[in-house]
């Protein structure tokens, strides 16, 4: 319970007590209990009016207060509903970012492992070539000497024999 509901609950009694007293009044008590009590009529109607303004006051101060905080409320709401706004576009920029990376790598990836085979296999392309040249300025070879050409260049390579190879077709 707020101080404002506090102090209007307390008028309200007052209001009553005294409205219960007025129609004592009015009602008519024995002689000697007017006597006793005497109250004014115009003061019991003061502190009607006192009461009934202090009431609508505080009734009017606790509707502005109360327009004030649901300003505030739905100001705070509007600013809450255009960061979640912000932060969706952001979120769905950062999904986006994060497919197109995705995809971005695995064409990467894809194409260095492409670059790769094609370099070994123009490297055995090369060799190949090497190979057949020789076969060639040899004017052909037998099978012996197809066996000790695999070897140089497969089984136990040799540098130095592949370099002369190269060297001599020259």
């Amino acid at each position: 319970m707020r101080k404002n509901d506090f102090i209007t609950a307390i008028f309200e009694e007052i209001k009553e007590s005294l409205l219960v007293i007025d129609g004592k009044l009015e009602n008519g008590q024995s002689g000697d209990e007017k006597r006793k009590i005497v109250i004014p009529k115009e003061l019991i109607e003061f502190l009607n009016r006192s009461i009934d303004q202090s009431v609508r006051e505080n009734a009017l101060r606790l509707n502005h207060s109360s327009q004030d905080q649901f300003r505030d409320l739905n100001q705070k709401l509007e600013g809450l509903s255009q960061s979640v706004k912000e932060l969706t576009i952001v979120q769905r920029m950062c999904r986006l970012i994060f497919r197109k990376l995705i995809v971005w790598q695995f064409l990467s990836v894809f194409l260095l492992i492409m670059g790769l085979v094609l370099f070994v296999n123009n490297r055995q392309l090369r060799y190949n070539d090497l190979k057949f040249r020789y076969i060639k300025a040899c004017g052909g070879i037998d099978s012996k000497k197809l066996l000790k050409l695999d070897t140089v260049f497969h089984v136990n390579r040799d540098e130095l024999v592949i370099e002369k190879m190269k060297n001599k077709d020259q």
